[in-house]
Order: C-alpha cells, then sequence, then structure tokens
C-alpha cells in the first residue's frame, strides 16, 4: 500500500476541457505529445453533448465537471482549456477553487466584444454541416454558447483566482493575444506565453507545443 507521502507526491490528474466546435477527440494529438505519467481525462461538458438540449450555461457546465470529478474519487486536477473549456475552467477556479490546481489556458471568452461575438457567429455560419458532424458538434449548439456568453462578465471574480494560470495564444491570433493581455491583468498569478506562428485552435494546431507548454509549466515546483 502507498503511503500518504507517496500519494501526495503523484502529479495531479489532468482535465482537458475542449473549445467551441469542438469534442474530446480534439485532445487526441496533445494527449500523444503530452505523453504518459499523468492521468488525463477530457470530458464533454454540461450543454455541448451532442444529446443535451440546446442551451448553454457557464456555471452549469462547470458544476458538471466539478460532479464528474468528485464520482472519481478526485480532489484536485489541474486544467487545460481552451476557447469556452478555458471559460468553464476559470469558472471553476472562482466557484471551486478546492478543485483546481493550476490552470492551463488558451483563448478564454471572458467579456468577449459584441463584435468578437458577431463574428465568431459568422464564422460558425460558414463552417461546412459535415465538418460539424464528423467532430461530433452541431451549429445551434455552438450558436447557444455565443448566445450565452452575451451577458458574462467575469472580471470581478477573476480576482479572487489564486490557481497558478498559463495564458496561452498564438501570434497569429491577434484578438486572441490582446484578450489574453488583458485576461493577464486580471488574474493575481498568471504570466502570458505567445506562440510564435501559431492560430487559435491551439489544441489541435499546435499541439506538440501546448504540451511542452504544459509540461513545463505544471512540472515547476510549487512556490
Amino acid at each position: 500500500m502507498p503511503s500518504a507521502a507517496d500519494r501526495d507526491a503523484r502529479p495531479r490528474p489532468l482535465v482537458l476541457l475542449h473549445g467551441l466546435g469542438q469534442s474530446p477527440i480534439a485532445w487526441q494529438d496533445f494527449v500523444s505529445a503530452y505523453g504518459a505519467g499523468r492521468p488525463m481525462s477530457a470530458p464533454w461538458m454540461r450543454g455541448l453533448k451532442p444529446k443535451d438540449p440546446v442551451g448553454f450555461d457557464l456555471g452549469a457546465a462547470a458544476a458538471g465537471v466539478a460532479d464528474e470529478l468528485e464520482l472519481q474519487g478526485v480532489k484536485q486536477a489541474d486544467f487545460v482549456g481552451v476557447s469556452v473549456g478555458a471559460s468553464v475552467a476559470l469558472r471553476l477556479a472562482v466557484e471551486r477553487p478546492e478543485l483546481v490546481g493550476r490552470l492551463v489556458l488558451g483563448g478564454a471568452l471572458v467579456r468577449p466584444s459584441k463584435g468578437a461575438l458577431r463574428m465568431q457567429k459568422i464564422a460558425m455560419r460558414l463552417v461546412p454541416e459535415g465538418k460539424l458532424v464528423d467532430a461530433g458538434v452541431s451549429r445551434p449548439r455552438m450558436l447557444a454558447v455565443l448566445d450565452a456568453l452575451k451577458g458574462f462578465d467575469g472580471t470581478e471574480s477573476l480576482r479572487t483566482v489564486t490557481a497558478p494560470v498559463l495564458l496561452v495564444a498564438g501570434s497569429k491570433d491577434k484578438a486572441g493575444v490582446v484578450a489574453a493581455q488583458q485576461l493577464s491583468q486580471q488574474l493575481p498569478n498568471a504570466r502570458l506565453q505567445v506562440l510564435d506562428g501559431a492560430g487559435p485552435l491551439l489544441n489541435t494546431e499546435s499541439a506538440r507545443e501546448l504540451a511542452d507548454l504544459t509540461h513545463a509549466f505544471l512540472d515547476t515546483p510549487d512556490a
């Protein structure tokens, strides 16, 4: 039987929260690049599952992730999230801080501008239906997420987040870089890393680079 000290020394589980227009399978290349040594899971978030009613609530999605961790007996985990997955991870850090160790976030949708939401809606409508089906997502469900984010403003609550945060943005994603810079000013314990030549879909287009950054960040000893 492992001792309590051995159990405490084990790395925390890593929870991967996918982005808008993605399904959990989007993490496949990241998982391969990250390698073994840490238990990982990539759950569907409540309101994004194919059989869920169309509609999305950020708090409900965060609560669903927390419920799943508790059912698994996980007391604390690290999180990597992109897009809406990053927003859900941040919501967890605000509402259930005891469950959150460290956060790696790409493109968190916190107080997105009306213009940014409008452009994302236009982009979602242009995605071929076949591509959405292959990814296991639906257009109405994605548009419902953008509608839910219209009234979301978590900037004040973000100041209460004590977990270490690594914000990652691709240099080609100009809006994402600006948003990450603004977010870094709201979070007490955050730093920003810009990936040269990368776009917004970090977990698929830049899986190896994101995995390397995540490894380095999570393996740094606690202060």
